[in-house]
C-alpha cells in the first residue's frame, strides 16, 4: 500500500476519531490502532483522558498496539490509576502488557496487590467482585512482560486467587 493512502486514511481516522458520536470514536480509534502510526498517539492520548469510557478505552488499547512507548506509557499508568471506569482501567492494564516495559510492574503488581487486600476476607467479592476483570487483566500484562520479577508477581496473585 502506498505511504500516500496510508496516510489519507489516517488522516480520515483521526478526522472520525474527533467526531460527538462515541460508537464512531471508538471505531476510529480501534482502526488508529491497526494502523500502527505514532502521529494518532497524541490525539488518542487527548481522547483517552477527555471521552466517554467506550471511546478511552478503545483509544488506550490502540494506544498498546501502536506500541510508542515514551508518550504513551506515561497516559497509560495515569489512566490505569486514576481513571473512574473499571473497563477503561482494564483496557490500560491490556495496553501496558502489550508495551512489554518493566517499568509497568510496579504499577500492575499496586493493582492486583489492592484488589487482594480489599477482598481478602471476601471470598465471593473476590470471584464475582466488578474489578475482577481488571485484576485478571494485570496477572495477563504482567506475563506479557515477562520479567522475573513480573512472572513471580503474576504467579504469587495467580496462588493467591487459588486459594
Amino acid at each position: 500500500m502506498s505511504s500516500n493512502v496510508e496516510d489519507e486514511r489516517l488522516k480520515q481516522w483521526l478526522k472520525v476519531l474527533q467526531e460527538p458520536n462515541a460508537e464512531m470514536s471508538k471505531i476510529a480509534a480501534e482502526k488508529l490502532g491497526d494502523l500502527k502510526r505514532k502521529e494518532a498517539v497524541p490525539l488518542l492520548i487527548e481522547h483517552m483522558k477527555e471521552r466517554t469510557a467506550l471511546v478511552a478505552a478503545a483509544c488506550a488499547l490502540a494506544l498498546g498496539k501502536i506500541g510508542e512507548r515514551r508518550e504513551t506509557f506515561p497516559a497509560l499508568v495515569h489512566t490505569l490509576k486514576n481513571h473512574q471506569d473499571v473497563m477503561v482501567q482494564t483496557a490500560s492494564a491490556e495496553a501496558l502488557g502489550e508495551l512489554r516495559l518493566s517499568e509497568a510492574v510496579t504499577h500492575l503488581k499496586a493493582v492486583t496487590d489492592e484488589y487482594i487486600s480489599t477482598f481478602k476476607n471476601d471470598r465471593f467479592g473476590f470471584t464475582r467482585g466488578m474489578r475482577r476483570g481488571l485484576f485478571t487483566t494485570c496477572i495477563y500484562a504482567l506475563r506479557q512482560i515477562g520479567t522475573p520479577t513480573a512472572l513471580r508477581i503474576a504467579e504469587q496473585a495467580e496462588r493467591t486467587e487459588r486459594e
